[in-house]
């Protein structure tokens, strides 16, 4: 049951890294209202499809879709 939310939650990321392009982690718990764990389960998801990838500036880690 677990991972059929976790990849709701990947949907959902995904459209909105689609709509708003770099997010960082805590924008996308902003707009989702999901706790940082499961953002980093549903990016992790995402890293292993190779869906994604991150940048790291001095505020913080940002995401986009590749």
């Amino acid at each position: 049951m677990l991972n059929e939310l976790i990849r709701a939650d990947t949907t959902f990321i995904i459209q909105l890294l689609s709509s708003y392009g770099t997010l960082a982690i805590k924008e996308l718990e902003e707009l989702t209202g999901y706790r940082e764990m499961y953002i980093y389960l549903a990016l992790g998801w995402l890293s292993k499809e190779d869906k994604v990838r991150y940048l790291e500036k001095d505020d913080g880690l940002y995401v986009e879709i590749k």
